[in-house]
């Protein structure tokens, strides 16, 4: 919660009911507690405290869900129209700036080429592979859950003959992008940390495509690792 800012009376015991301490109470126990309160070895009075707050840093790494793979066909091509994006992630709290990562754009429907599969191919993130070309005639594969934020891939084509036209395939989902960083709260805060989903593979087509990979989030404080496959929340306590 925090103590008053000067001007108003601050005792030993609103100091240790913000930062916790043993009876019977002395400052010593307090240095370097908060930012702006002496180390060992300096002055320290309780006219130090005011407007402190007993608080806690945490460590991030999140990225939000891969895009899905378009869908391909047998005959003809696609336009500007795309599969599923994935869904973001974040972490939110009192006291402190939201972090956001953007899922990634799902891939476009029919756009490649049926004489070559570069660009059917799910994107790679930080945690892994997306999944590769895509043949003629097959749908596209979808991204391993454990490769976080990767991208699926695109349907498969069609080649062209004497009687039959040629389809393009689906373009592979893009992959998300990995964030990292540090914020402090107060001790107590409650954390929410939503996962997003993968995007959905195209299925308008005669191949669908892949679906994306789901996002990821790691907190680490005081020494200890929390990672979030799917949406939760943890009380930050120093």
């Amino acid at each position: 919660m925090g103590l008053p800012n000067a001007g108003v009376p601050l005792s030993l015991d609103d100091i240790q009911d913000e930062f916790g301490g043993s009876n019977p109470i002395g400052l010593s126990e307090y240095f370097s507690a908060a930012s702006g309160v002496p180390s060992s070895g300096n002055a320290i009075s309780v006219s130090d405290f005011y407007g402190t707050a007993n608080t806690v840093t945490f460590s991030y790494e999140i990225i939000g869900g891969g895009g899905g793979g378009g869908y391909g066909l047998e005959d003809g091509y696609g336009s500007t129209a795309r599969a599923g994006s994935g869904g973001n992630s974040s972490i939110t709290g009192s006291g402190m700036t939201t972090v956001t990562a953007s899922g990634a754009q799902g891939g476009r429907h029919a756009v490649i080429s049926w004489s070559t599969g570069v660009g059917s191919e799910g994107g790679d993130s930080y945690y892994g592979v997306g999944p590769g070309q895509t043949p003629n005639g097959t749908a596209g594969a979808s991204a391993n859950p454990s490769h976080y934020g990767a991208g699926g891939s695109g349907g498969g084509g069609d080649s062209p003959n004497k009687f039959d036209s040629s389809g393009g395939k689906g373009e592979g989902g893009d992959a998300a992008t990995r964030q990292t960083g540090t914020r402090t709260v107060t001790s107590g805060t409650t954390i929410t940390i939503t996962i997003g989903a993968g995007g959905a593979g195209g299925t308008g087509g005669n191949h669908a495509g892949g679906n994306g990979a789901p996002g990821y989030a790691k907190i680490t404080y005081d020494g200890n690792v929390y990672p979030y496959t799917s949406s939760g929340t943890l009380t930050l306590t120093s």
